[in-house]
Parts: C-alpha cells; structure tokens; sequence
C-alpha cells in the first residue's frame, strides 16, 4: 500500500547497458540440442481471477514454445469444480494455445481448477518440468458484454509514425484467439490491398506484423493508413465486437531506433515485507512487442536461482507476472528482464536507472488490505467541466491492470444510458483513465462509478475510500474545449535539436541522451561519440530529416508564444501549479535547492505552458515534482530568450529556447531539450522517457 510521488529526483547514473546472457533455442545452436523443458505464460481465465463469467466458452493457456499436439489431450489437460468433480469439454490445440472447450455454462459462484499435466510435452520430448495448475472463481451472472477497444497505437490520426513498428490493438478484455483470422485485421495504404502481415491476439493485445510471417517489412514513408479491425473478432465468451473498428495513421520518414527501458517496478527494487500474494509488475518506457514477453524474457527466481511457475499479462505498458501459488514467506526474490524484450519495432530493451535484475524481499502474511479510490478529475460535483475532459481516478495502490476495463470504469448519462468510451490504466501513476468516444454533451450532469471487479496485486476487490465513487460532475454550459498538448509532430523521436551546434563538456563524465538528436543548419557535436556522449538514439545532421524537425519545432514555438496569455508568474519557487498557462513578460526562475509542483488533480491528461519573455533559469538542485497524475510529456516551457541551470538541477517537459541552452553539471531533463540556437552540456541526462 505504497503512496509514490512521481517526481524528477535526482536519481544517479544511468546503468550501462547490461551484460544479460542470451538464451539459445532449439535450433542446432548447440551442441546439447533443446533441453529447456516448456513453460505455460499465460492462461485464460488468469490464476485467482474472480467473477469469471458462468458463459465463459473455454479455458485456455498459452506455452513459451510449440508444443507436440499428441500431448495435449483431455488426460493432460484437466478442468476440476468445487471438490474435484471433472467438467466435460473438449481438447483442443493450435499454435501455442491449448483450449478447454466447454460443453456447458459454468456454474455460478464456484471455484475451478485447471492443471496441465506433465504429459504435455514439446516438439523434441522435453516434459513440463511440473504440473502448472491455476484457479478461478465465477460469478453470478453470464457475460454478454461485447469487447471493446480501449487503445490503439499509434493512436488515432497520429501522423510522422516510425514506418517500421508494429500496429497493436488493445482490448476491454482477453480475445479468443481462435475468432482471429486473415481478415479480423486489415491495414490500408492507398487504394484497397490490404498490406500483407500477420495478426495474432496475446489475452487482450492484438498485434499486427507487416511481412510474410518470417521477415518483418516496413511500411511506406509519408503514407496515410486505414487500420480496421473485424466486428467478429470475439471474446472468450463468444460476444463479438458487433461493430468494425477504425482508425488512421500517417507514417513520417523516421524510423523507431531509440530502445525500450524500465521505468518502474512493484515490487521495488530491495523492497522488503512483500506480500506473499502479491503480483510482480515491470512497467516500460512504451508499448512492448507482446510475444516477447515469454517466461525465458521475464524471470522470477528464489535464492536457489529455481524460476517461479506463474502466468504473464500485458496491459498498456505494463507486464504483470502472477505466480502460479503464493511466493514463500521471508524468502528473496529476483525479478529479471533480458533484452529479448523488443519494442514495437524490434529494439531490444536497454539498461536504465531502475535496477535490472533486481530484488524483493517476502513478508510473512498475504496482502488483505483491499485498495480504494483517493483522488478523481473531475472531482464529485464538479461543474463547468470541459466538453473534452478524460475522466480520471488514482487508486490507494497498485492495481491489477486486467482488471481496469469500460466494463469495470463506466460514465452514465442522466438517462442512465451508458456512455461509450475507452479505459486505459497508467502503473507509474496508479491513474485509470476513461476517454470517450464522442465529447460530453454541454449543461448536463454525468456520473463516473469504478466498480469492485477491480482488484489489486492480490485480488482484493476495490472498497469505498477517501474519494467519492461513484461521484457525479456537470459540463459547463458552454462547449469549451480543455487545454490540449502542444502537437510535436517529428519531434516526438527527438530529445535535442540544435540549430548552432552541440557542445559536451566530459570533465565531469559522460552525457547520456535517450531518444534522437537532430542537427540544422549548423551539425557541429562536439564529444557526440562514445564514451563521451552514451545515446540511445540517432543522430541526423542536416539531412532532410533534421531539416523537418527544425520546421516542427518553429510551429512548436510558435503554438505555444500563441495561447492566450497566463497568470504573471517570474518566480516558480515553491509554487504549486494546478493546469493551465503560465506566463512573464520577462524572465522566469525557480531557485536553488526549491520545489516547482505541477499538480494533475487525478486528470493524467493535464497540460501546462510556460511562456517565458526573456530568460528561462533552473537554480543548483532545484526539482520539477509531479503529482496525481501529472507526466513530462504534457508539460512544455517556450522561451524566448535563453535556457540555463544549475548544477544537479531536476526538470521535464519539452523546453524549447529561442536563442541558447547551458546546462550545469549533472542536469536531469525528463523530456526534449530543444534550441534555435546552440546547445552547451556537462554530465547531463536527457531522456524523453519519463519516469
């Protein structure tokens, strides 16, 4: 039940990047041959999961590798109810999915127990190592809710999208993976061929491969696509999707070459009095490539280096890991990520400032102090809320992201009708937000209701806090629209651009810089090579690329100079700042060793300006500190003048200077640091990963 703060703190070195073994497979790599026996990483229901629908039409789980199909059968693969009594079904195999067909609902309220036996073999006779076996809990009525689509990415009408990632799909809810087929995903450039590739479904994330199966292909450059997903793709309860869903994107001519990192974990690193039935969650700095997520990718070992039995979900951009039984009392626990975790363009996962491998430390007892909502935007009897508002709640702790859905977080209209929308969850602010489908109606009241099918880590059920759940807000009379981010558009890839050039000062150490660097006019990089400069990235100097982002960031510069004037606000010191603009005719500082808090509210959508007239000055030591839900990437400072700190200052958003940047001696940017002029830096850390 840890509160975090997020903040940018001052957090230390960068790790290098780590010297993870890579695993070698069945495929004549060794002289051995294949003897890593099969694992189960993921299963459907999942282990512990309570309220199962009694329409439910099958039991599934899904192993690390292909398995031999006359090993699964109904001897192997075992349904039980209550106290033992079998449940008639039918065996099936496909891919890597064993199913358990069932023949008849199940019965309301009731435990069941699944097992795979270690008969089940793969494709060279290596057994399970032992019988993986999990349960679930029904509940009292069917499920005939359809699946929705709770994300996309790239996101709707997004434009200069990396030509080589993968398209994914995330859904309310697990997909039946055998309701996917050639057609249940279809990707369009110009004209009506559909691109060739391949979809295939992990528990709620649908994934598209552009390429024939075995080499994936890159999409067009400057090309608008049409991605459409089937309206009988299906839960696992056989409810269809009842109506296509579609979006566009635009490709740009910058490939995805920067690496994914870790951001987060819960447990914590050297955490200790771990609840014995707790969940292991590893939160990343963007969406994962989903089948890299396997039990050879994400370990959990004992001190005996004995890997953990237990399931993997993938919700956002987190990966949550529920052993199989609960872990030992007072044991330690090492939880490992290697780099054959990819992004979505195939960028495998680097070292970060988060420890990985790191270590946990068991309690005694289990987790039985239920989680609770403690925060919303808007906040119960809100008015004059925007039109475009997301609807937002921050839970006491860590939440079991499978369980946050549009069927769980759900916003009613007066006539109790429920209002279409989509649910995402963010780990690293504990925040689930609901965006909807179409803007709120003006002068009317809705209400927003989180419901106690979400659990926590452990499986307790939400219960009424500090916040009002379900509480009730009212649109303003009028149709005003919220502040919206500044659009990057090219620069969403890049952590610096410099127009006059980039100077690194080694004498401190080296610089790291995650995300790309483009250079125009003027490519002069001074030490912009290892071990001076440590980036994760791309360097474009005065290609057509960097040209562009130089024309992005003038209308960067320019959209933000034109928002309507802020509040008269020189001095930062100390403040508080809730959303909104922010504005000096002349200069703008936060002073040494003092705090600047930007306060989301509970709303993850929140977004601050800062026009400053003349110069922009962080103090030695000074820190950004973000809050309920507040993140770097909706925070922009526009400066027309200069950009300096002190030495170990701590900020984030994207900066952007119309004349030069200087940054002192251990200077930490969680965000873009961007500069018409020339840019001077010391030791410093500039990420466009926030943590």
């Amino acid at each position: 039940m840890r509160d975090r703060k997020l903040h940018f703190r001052t957090i230390g070195n960068w790790l290098m990047a780590l010297s993870l073994a890579t695993l070698v497979s069945a495929c004549g790599e060794n002289q051995t041959g294949d003897v890593t026996p099969p694992t189960v990483i993921a299963t459907s229901p999942i282990n512990t999961q309570t309220g199962v629908p009694v329409s439910t039409a099958a039991v599934t789980a899904t192993f690390s590798e292909a398995i031999n199909p006359a090993t699964i059968n109904g001897t192997s693969f075992l349904l039980t109810a209550g106290e033992g009594g079998a449940v008639a079904g039918t065996v099936s195999y496909s891919g890597v999915v064993a199913s358990y067909a069932l023949a008849a609902p199940l019965a309301p309220n009731t435990t069941y127990t699944a097992t795979i036996t270690t008969a089940v073999r793969d494709l060279v006779d290596n057994p399970l190592a032992s019988n993986f076996v999990w349960t679930f809990t029904t509940g009292a009525l069917g499920d005939t809710t359809p699946p929705q689509v709770n994300a996309v990415d790239p996101i709707d009408a997004s434009t200069n999208v990396p030509s080589n990632r993968r398209v994914v799909a995330t859904f309310s809810e697990a997909i039946d993976p055998a309701s996917i087929s050639a057609t249940s995903f279809t990707l369009t450039g110009p004209g009506v061929t559909p691109v060739a590739g391949t979809a295939s479904v992990a528990g709620s994330v649908l994934t598209f491969t552009p390429g024939n199966g075995t080499t994936t292909a890159q999409l067009q450059n400057n090309t608008t696509y049409t991605a459409t997903l089937a309206a009988d793709i299906t839960d696992l309860s056989g409810n269809p999707l009842g109506t296509a869903f579609t979006w566009t994107f635009t490709t740009g001519v910058i490939d995805d070459t920067t690496s994914p990192t870790i951001v987060l974990t819960d447990p914590f690193a050297g955490e200790t009095g771990t609840a014995v039935n707790a969940q292991v969650t590893v939160t990343f700095s963007e969406v994962i490539n989903a089948a890299t997520l396997t039990a050879t990718s994400f370990t959990v070992t004992d001190p005996s280096n004995t890997v953990i039995a237990g399931t993997i979900a993938y919700s956002g951009n987190s990966a949550t890991f529920t052993p199989s039984t609960p872990l030992a009392a007072l044991t330690l626990f090492t939880v490992t990520v290697t780099n054959a975790v990819t992004d979505l363009a195939g960028n495998a996962l680097v070292g970060s400032i988060i420890m990985n491998p790191y270590q946990f430390t068991t309690g005694f007892a289990p987790d039985i102090i239920p989680p609770f909502v403690n925060l919303t935007s808007p906040p119960d009897s809100a008015t004059d809320v925007c039109i475009n508002s997301t609807i937002n709640a921050r839970f006491s702790e860590t939440i079991d992201a499978n369980t946050i859905s549009a069927a769980s977080f759900i916003v009613t209209a007066p006539d109790g009708s429920q209002v279409p929308g989509a649910v995402t969850y963010n780990a690293t602010t504990r925040v689930a937000t609901f965006r909807q489908a179409e803007n709120f109606l003006a002068d009317t009241i809705y209400t927003a209701t989180v419901t106690s099918a979400v659990t926590d880590r452990a499986g307790n059920a939400l219960v009424l806090g500090t916040a009002a759940n379900p509480w009730t807000f009212r649109i303003g009379p009028t149709n005003t629209v919220c502040q919206l981010p500044v659009p990057l558009r090219s620069l969403v890839s890049f952590a610096l651009v410099a127009g006059n050039g980039v100077n690194i000062n080694n004498t401190a150490g080296p610089t790291t810089v995650t995300g790309d660097i483009a250079l125009a006019p003027v490519t002069t990089c001074l030490l912009c090579t290892a071990p001076d400069l440590v980036l994760n990235g791309t360097i474009y100097a005065n290609t057509d690329i960097a040209t562009q982002a130089k024309v992005d960031l003038q209308l960067a510069f320019d959209d933000a100079r034109g928002r309507p004037v802020g509040p008269d606000t020189p001095l930062l010191t100390g403040q508080v700042l809730t959303p909104g603009v922010f504005s000096s005719a002349t200069t703008m500082s936060l002073g040494a060793d003092s705090v600047l808090t930007l306060d989301a509210l509970g709303d993850s959508n929140s977004v601050w300006v800062f026009q400053v007239g003349t110069d922009l000055t962080f103090g030695a030591r000074s820190q950004v500190v973000l809050l309920n839900g507040a993140t770097a990437s909706n925070v922009f400072w526009v400066v027309n003048g200069s950009i300096a700190s002190g030495s170990n200052a701590v900020t984030g958003g994207t900066l952007i200077s119309n004349n030069s940047v200087n940054l002192g001696n251990g200077t930490q940017i969680f965000g873009r640091l961007m500069s018409f002029g020339d840019i001077a830096v010391r030791r410093a850390t500039i990420s466009t990963t926030a943590p």
